[in-house]
């Protein structure tokens, strides 16, 4: 019984943790396609307890940087793979 109590409460911390991602608001300073990286100045991201400031973040394979320039506001969503932080989905601002 203890057993699976402990399996069901770890069951519930890795659910709420692994919602979906918010998406933050950011400005592009660099654009890197061919290292698969872009910089970006962005807001605070609470889903990870991070605060505003400018990094490289490299990018998922599914994102195409070409019509990304420096300077460009857009919105995005991070998440980890191999204990870096990587953008899985990124768009222009309205």
């Amino acid at each position: 019984m203890r057993h699976w109590l402990f399996a069901a409460a770890l069951a519930m911390g890795f659910a709420a943790h692994a919602g979906p991602a918010e998406w933050v608001a950011a400005k592009v300073v660099k654009v890197e396609p061919e290292r698969s990286r872009v910089t970006l100045d962005h807001e605070r991201i609470e889903s990870i307890d991070m605060e505003a400031m400018v990094m490289p973040f490299k990018v998922g394979k599914t994102i195409d940087l070409k019509p990304f320039k420096a300077g460009d506001k857009v919105r995005f969503r991070v998440g980890s793979k191999d204990d870096h932080l990587v953008v899985e989905a990124m768009e222009k601002a309205r």
